[in-house]
């Protein structure tokens, strides 16, 4: 009891260190807005901008600290990569609620997955996951199993989400960071996979999350 405790600790320290050095300031809500195609962001866009990755930032101590008692693998470094993973993308999920004081409108034009999401993103995740399913049924690891389970049901939630949930705020800046969620959570899912095949496809599902979230939309479509 005494080790999951000092575990949890470290994890919530680490989660702490984390969100203080991965602060959103108006500097970086405006170079993310810029990766995401919306040039010339104004401040209120920079600033629906910063709102949206503080709320993500906020949640990593506490989800650190609430998986450092969780289950534990074969070797540590799976049960780290797998909180830090899992964190990442479960507060992309809790984050999902959107603010009180956030403004809804109407959108002109019917949103569809491929109007917010690469193709390329949403198939490879697809192919990653059912073949980690297949890789740990044929392996009957159970445990692993139920963990792909959660991150995938997670993904699909945020994809799902991303699609349907009533535009706030910016069109432009709305549409982006669906798009930034959806690919930013399918990365992270796919990350999750990998690590959870034992020792040998951790380093992969860290190189095919960085691919896919910094895998651009098309410009007509968050700008039309």
């Amino acid at each position: 009891m005494r080790e999951w405790a000092l575990t949890a600790v470290i994890m919530g320290v680490a989660g702490l260190v984390l969100t203080m050095m991965l602060w959103p300031t108006p500097s970086t809500g405006k170079r993310l807005l810029k990766k995401w195609e919306v040039t010339d962001p104004t401040e209120a866009q920079v600033t629906d901008a910063v709102r949206y990755l503080r709320k993500r930032r906020l949640l990593y101590p506490w989800i650190y600290l609430a998986g450092g008692l969780g289950p534990d693998f074969d070797d540590q470094m799976t049960h780290l990569v797998i909180i830090v993973l899992g964190g990442a993308l479960l507060a992309e999920l809790i984050a999902l609620r959107p603010s009180r004081s956030a403004q809804r409108v109407a959108s002109l034009v019917p949103r569809g997955l491929f109007d917010i999401a690469s193709k390329a993103v949403l198939l490879s995740y697809a192919v990653i996951v059912i073949g980690v399913l297949v890789h740990l049924g044929i392996q009957q690891e159970w445990q692993r199993m139920l963990w792909l389970g959660a991150s995938a049901a997670a993904v699909a939630v945020i994809t799902w989400a991303a699609v349907a949930r009533p535009a706030t705020g910016d069109e432009r800046v709305d549409m982006a960071l669906r798009t930034r969620s959806v690919h930013v959570s399918a990365g992270l899912g796919a990350a999750v996979a990998a690590v959870l095949i034992p020792g040998k496809y951790g380093f992969f599902g860290i190189l095919v999350w960085i691919a896919m979230a910094h895998t651009k939309p098309r410009p007509t479509k968050i700008n039309q």
